[in-house]
């Protein structure tokens, strides 16, 4: 399976940390702006860069002719300009369309254009997006500091039930398994407790940590 191919329109503040966390995530990342100066900034981290006016449909065309498998609209500040933006994506069949507003008060209506999410973002929740929509089998994404970072991730429904003690992920990984999550029930977990297939699993520690246990998880058997 080929990496996932994302399109963020409008490069302000927050469009410029999901292409730049999206980057740094291995993504294949696609941007345009009508501004030329942002547009020139972006391309210090990808050369996938346009610069155009992502209202007009027939541009969408255009870069849709590549498949796309999430726009990520942050405009903000032009109401409209994101309205047709998200009718146009939607009529031109890419199925994750997330959508930034400034005012909840739209968040329905943006919907109903055929967002899949819609958020008011600060930066830092920038960063979030672009680390949960890059990897299914990452349901939450928090950074405490540095490079520590909190992450909720489910588990594969191939994985076999393991016991904590056995799995020893502080050692094998540097990271601390802080919660359980199985259907409507929450495990503060200890050594003797159990990941079964389809649990959702919160841990801390360094991101790259996590990516390596994150590949036990998905895993058909638990690493000795």
């Amino acid at each position: 399976m080929g990496r996932k191919c994302y399109l963020v329109i409008g490069l302000g503040r927050f469009g410029m940390n999901v292409v730049k966390t999206l980057v740094k995530l291995n993504a294949d990342v696609m941007a345009c702006d009508i501004n030329e100066e942002r547009v020139q900034a972006a391309i210090e981290y990808t050369d996938q860069c346009l610069i155009c006016d992502p209202t007009k449909k027939k541009v969408l065309v255009d870069i849709c002719s590549h498949k796309i498998d999430h726009a990520i609209i942050a405009i903000g500040n032009n109401l409209q300009a994101s309205m047709l933006a998200t009718m146009n994506l939607k009529e031109l069949g890419v199925e994750k369309i997330t959508v930034r507003i400034d005012d909840s008060e739209y968040a329905t209506i943006m919907q109903r254009l055929g967002a899949t999410d819609v958020i008011i973002p600060e930066e830092s929740s920038a960063i979030q997006l672009a680390n949960e929509i890059s990897n299914d089998s990452v349901l939450d994404f928090y950074e405490v500091k540095d490079d520590y970072v909190i992450i909720t991730l489910k588990v594969s429904n191939l994985f076999p039930t393991t016991q904590l003690i056995t799995l020893d992920a502080r050692n094998k990984f540097d990271i601390n398994i802080i919660g359980i999550i199985r259907g409507d029930l929450f495990i503060l977990p200890h050594s003797r407790d159990y990941i079964k297939a389809d649990d959702e699993v919160i841990v801390i520690g360094r991101k790259a940590n996590i990516d390596k246990f994150k590949k036990t998880l998905n895993s058909k058997k638990a690493e000795k």
